[in-house]
């Protein structure tokens, strides 16, 4: 569970703590995924990766997935 003062990302298995304060691009490049080859999603809505993490924030990320 995280701290009051932090959000949760989260990704296939696993989930890290984040700073609320700093943007979604920033915390998934702060734990070694590539900004670009994700997106955000906060509740059921998809949120920009200039969203601000807010305390208590639970971010899941979903692969882009690409292709003809």
């Amino acid at each position: 569970m995280a701290e009051a003062d932090s959000a949760t990302i989260r990704y296939h298995d696993e989930s890290w703590e984040a700073e609320s304060g700093v943007t979604i691009h920033r915390a998934i490049e702060r734990v070694g995924i590539d900004p670009h080859s994700v997106l955000a999603i906060r509740g059921k809505k998809l949120v920009t990766h200039q969203t601000l993490l807010e305390p208590e924030d639970e971010i899941r990320l979903v692969d882009i997935v690409s292709g003809g």
